[in-house]
This record gives C-alpha cells, structure tokens and sequence, in this order.
C-alpha cells in the first residue's frame, strides 16, 4: 500500500466536531465520513457516503471508480497507517453541491509530507454524499540555499 493511500486511511482518527445531527448536515462532515470509512474499511458505509457515480483521483493520478474504490478498501486490505491531520478545511456551498479542500499532513519514515485534498459533495434528501475526492502531493519544501559571498577575480598570469 503506498504511503499516500496509507495516510488518507489515517485521516479518520481526526475528531470531528460538533454533535451527530449537526455533523450530518455539513459538506465537511461529509468529506470526515468519507475517510472514516475508508480508515476504517467500512465498506457498508463507504456505499452510503458514495454517489453510485462516485470518482477518485489518487496522488499518482490513477483515476478509480466507484466499485474499484469499494474494492480497495475491503477489510482484510487494512493496514498500518501513520499520524496523519487534516488542516486548512474549507467548503464553498452552492446550493446542493460544494467543493471542500484541505490539506492532508502525515509522516512517513521521518518525513514530513502533504497532500491538498480536493472534494466534490452533493446534498440529497439523505444529506451531503461523495461525487469525487482527488488527493494532489504538495512538493516538499526545499530550504534556501546559503547566501554566496562574492569571490574576488581571479588574476590570470
């Protein structure tokens, strides 16, 4: 399982605020719900969290469709997964749909990496479901270079 798959299973051990009812009712409880599922292969409730034409772009940018996602996460493919936070969760409603971005943050082997998270909800009368995830890596940062004095000519002969 590859270390970005691995860390948006971690994504569920975030606590979600606030009560059940109200969690229901919001475009980012929807997205929270999705990745408990997924941390949890929770296929029952993968089924219900997922729009029947449900679509997920991977970091590698594998593009995975409704049955293939619910197949990856069957439960004896569980595995270990690393801390991991969600940060930055912003939804832009409108109307019945919205789009939720924020940054997924794990570390694997020492190191620090991120992912912007990207969501497609849509509200029906069962409330907010999953039309699309797409995970995209966020390049590490490089430090600055150290400044570089200046070096005197050099006088040829």
């Amino acid at each position: 399982m590859s270390p970005y798959r691995t860390a948006l299973l971690s994504l569920a051990l975030l606590p979600v605020a606030g009560t059940a009812a109200a969690a229901e009712g919001t475009p980012e409880a929807a997205v929270a719900r999705y990745v408990k599922a997924e941390h949890d292969f929770d296929l029952p409730a993968l089924r219900a969290i997922l729009l029947p034409n449900f679509v997920e772009v991977s970091p590698r940018g594998e593009v995975d469709e409704h049955d293939a996602v619910l197949g990856f996460y069957a439960p004896e493919k569980k595995g270990e997964v690393p801390p991991t936070s969600l940060d930055d969760v912003k939804a832009r409603v409108h109307g019945n749909s919205a789009f939720v971005t924020g940054t997924v943050v794990f570390t694997v082997k020492g190191m620090q990496r991120r992912l912007t998270l990207g969501a497609s909800v849509v509200k029906g009368a069962d409330g907010w479901r999953m039309a699309s995830a797409q995970y995209t890596p966020v390049p590490p940062k490089t430090p600055p270079l150290p400044p570089v004095s200046p070096q005197p000519p050099v006088n040829g002969g």
